[in-house]
């Protein structure tokens, strides 16, 4: 499993994308166990997702982080800590 952060402005600006960042990740065959908008950023965060292509669009990024260490930045600790279960 893989976290992935989708950008709304790669999307839009580079990639003329105005889907929704969910119909985006669906439409690409991604499944995930939970979502976090982060509207400061204009990004969108996918935990747990399965079924990543190899080539991924410019707008969306697998990142390497840590559920613990974004409690309060979209994350509770209660979901934290049910994510970092997925990735053991």
């Amino acid at each position: 499993m893989v976290t992935l952060r989708y950008c709304y402005l790669t999307a839009g600006f580079k990639l003329n994308d105005n889907r929704h960042a969910c119909a985006a990740v669906k439409d690409l065959g991604i499944t995930y166990k939970h979502s976090v908008g982060q509207s400061i950023s204009d990004s969108f965060e996918f935990w747990g997702c399965e079924n990543v292509p190899d080539n991924l669009p410019e707008s969306i990024e697998v990142v390497d982080w840590d559920p613990m260490e974004r409690i309060g930045l979209g994350l509770s600790k209660e979901k934290a800590v049910e994510l970092s279960r997925l990735y053991k």
